[in-house]
């Protein structure tokens, strides 16, 4: 192995590390440690929120809500279950997706948008380089799964579909949606690490 390699997981780990050893701190009540939390995971998690509910101050409420669920519950963090920044992308996910089904709820009572209620959201063209790099990688990511895993994470993560809900549409297993689930995530994050 490459010294290089060893440094790299050597870096990712202390990072996460740093990351638990900051929810601990927060479970003391430091204040300084949840601003710290913040500062290193907000760019990850407004990612996902945006990802999903494609609407920025939708994505900023969402990710306001997340770190103030994980600074009141910081107690119930389990190292063994996800690392810290699993923990919030999971809290961060499951208020977007929330959010998105109460909004198709609302817009299926209310009719139609009108244009003129649509946001601008004028953005930067770093910000769009930044938002297609991104997108990118995921790209590259999720094209590498297996066309089975790559639907199932489809319909969990972009339609918002439950495990009961997808075994139910593919009529798969439960058990076999929640371990292809599962391993496909396992890969996608090994390879977004790696790139």
């Amino acid at each position: 192995m490459e010294p290089w390699a060893n440094e790299s997981s050597s870096t990712a780990r202390n990072a996460l590390e740093r990351l638990a050893h900051l929810v601990a701190q927060m479970r003391r009540g430091d204040e300084r440690a949840l601003e710290e939390l913040y500062d290193t995971t907000v760019g990850k998690l407004f990612a996902v929120a945006k990802a999903i509910l494609r609407h920025e101050h939708d994505a900023e409420e969402v990710v306001c809500s997340t770190y103030a669920f994980a600074w009141a519950n910081a107690g119930r963090y389990d190292p063994e279950r996800a690392s810290v920044l699993g923990w919030l992308t999971m809290l961060c996910r499951s208020r977007a997706l929330d959010l998105l089904r109460q909004r198709r709820a609302e817009g299926a009572t209310s009719g139609t948008m009108d244009l003129g209620q649509i946001p601008d959201e004028g953005h930067a063209p770093d910000d769009l380089l930044s938002l297609i790099q991104e997108q990118t990688l995921a790209h590259a990511a999720l094209s590498a799964l297996a066309p089975q895993r790559r639907r199932l994470v489809s319909l969990a993560f972009l339609q918002g579909l439950s495990h009961p809900e997808i075994a139910r549409a593919t009529g798969l297993p439960l058990g076999t949606v929640k371990s292809h689930i599962r391993r496909a995530l396992n890969e996608l994050r090994d390879r977004l690490e790696a790139l």
